[in-house]
């Protein structure tokens, strides 16, 4: 495939993306989704591929690649060197990217880790509230400062290996959209406001809620935040008949939370492999 066949996407490039995206995974992609997409991925299509690099936020060198290629559109190989350009550019030193675990990773990429989709069985759900450690509380979105929860996202996931680089802004504009599940975010916190955990989710198509991201920071681990909060959130899908329930997590998580979501109910679905590689400069 020619440079000359690359451009950067735009907004108005939302439905060829949605289009695109949906031919390839075989997943329903709208044109809002994408829409959404674009405002924080920096996107390139051709005529029948398209790659996407979600930038590392300030004082970050990790960015996250994706792409999507219509059979026998083009060579693999030329359509990963062409994301892997784009990350450069967007100042990415580290890029990931996930494959269906039976799938071999591109050359130069080495594999990180194993990271699993799953849903949840519909069936397994909290008997009652879990009580959090005092002095927290369960407060709502609307009731924490985006700072506040920024500070709590970084620290919590500053040893795990599956982390967007969002920034404060980035997530106060999600936090804005239709997607986010205002009625469902949970978050742990102290008296004075800081933030010791949460669980947020996002609405998709058909009455679904992707849930993430969950954490804790380091300092609260251990006593039951995680847990507490999301038992108060599949409480609250229950009541309001929110299903499919999703979740992605590292599957050698370091907290051990793929462990969590298998006894609160969540199935393996999917089973893939993230690879990543160093960006080369120049």
């Amino acid at each position: 495939m020619n440079d000359g066949e690359w451009r950067t996407a735009t907004a108005e490039d939302a439905a060829l993306l949605a289009e695109l995206a949906s031919e390839v995974s075989g997943s329903d992609f709208t044109a809002e989704q994408a829409s959404a997409f674009l405002k924080t991925w920096r996107v390139e299509i051709a005529p029948d591929s398209a790659v996407a690099v979600l930038p590392p936020a300030s004082g970050h060198s990790r960015g996250h690649g994706a792409w999507w290629q219509r059979h026998g559109s083009a060579q693999f190989d030329d359509v990963v060197r062409r994301m892997v350009r784009l990350a450069l550019t967007h100042g990415v030193e580290t890029l990931q990217i996930s494959l269906p675990a039976e799938e071999s990773g591109p050359l130069g990429f080495d594999r990180a880790y194993p990271l699993w989709t799953m849903v949840h069985d519909g069936t397994t759900w909290p008997q009652q509230q879990s009580e959090l450690p005092p002095p927290l509380r369960i407060s709502r979105w609307s009731e924490v400062q985006p700072s506040e929860f920024q500070t709590a996202y970084e620290q919590a996931y500053q040893d795990q290996r599956v982390v967007e680089p969002h920034t404060a802004a980035t997530w106060e504009q999600l936090a804005s959209s239709n997607d986010f599940a205002t009625d469902l975010a949970a978050l742990a916190t102290t008296p004075d406001g800081r933030v010791a955990g949460f669980v947020l989710g996002f609405h998709q198509d058909g009455g679904g809620v992707e849930l993430g991201p969950i954490g804790t920071v380091p300092s609260w681990r251990g006593r039951g935040v995680s847990s507490a909060l999301l038992a108060s959130v599949l409480m609250r899908c229950r009541e309001l008949h929110s299903g499919p329930l999703t979740l992605t997590v590292d599957g050698e998580s370091p907290t051990g939370a793929q462990h969590l979501y298998l006894r609160y109910g969540f199935l393996v679905d999917k089973q893939l492999v993230t690879y990543q590689c160093r960006v080369p400069a120049g």
